[in-house]
């Protein structure tokens, strides 16, 4: 059995999902309160999570987060990147970006259809 960051790893190879979005938010919140379990679980449960569903995914999460305090700043650094490309893997933030980058190239119908894919994506 691994520490926190190794059974996340673990579950990110086996299966992202946006819950991983809330996961690195609610551990940015452990570091940024140098080490509060109580920020961690309020991130987690705030968005409809919990250590029992951590507990549940295929490869589970059930040792809690340590805190580095000499480690602190570099990690809230890295997993702030890794924040984004999750938001950008499981928000659509790639999709919107890319929408805007090619409407002006595309023909009227095109734009529709996607203007459609955007709308329908969350539903």
């Amino acid at each position: 059995k691994g520490n926190w960051v190794e059974e996340w790893h673990q579950k990110l190879h086996n299966n992202s999902t946006p819950d991983d979005i809330i996961i690195c938010q609610a551990y940015l919140a452990f570091l940024a309160s140098n080490g509060n379990m109580d920020e961690y679980l309020r991130v987690l449960r705030e968005n409809g999570l919990s250590p029992e569903t951590l507990s549940k995914y295929e490869r589970a999460i059930t040792t809690p987060p340590q805190f580095y305090g000499d480690k602190k700043d570099g990690l809230i650094h890295d997993f702030n990147n890794y924040l984004r490309i999750l938001k950008n893997v499981h928000a659509g933030a790639d999709l919107e970006k890319s929408a805007e980058c090619v409407r002006g190239y595309m023909d009227g119908h095109i734009n529709v259809l996607l203007d459609s894919i955007l709308r329908e994506r969350g539903a």
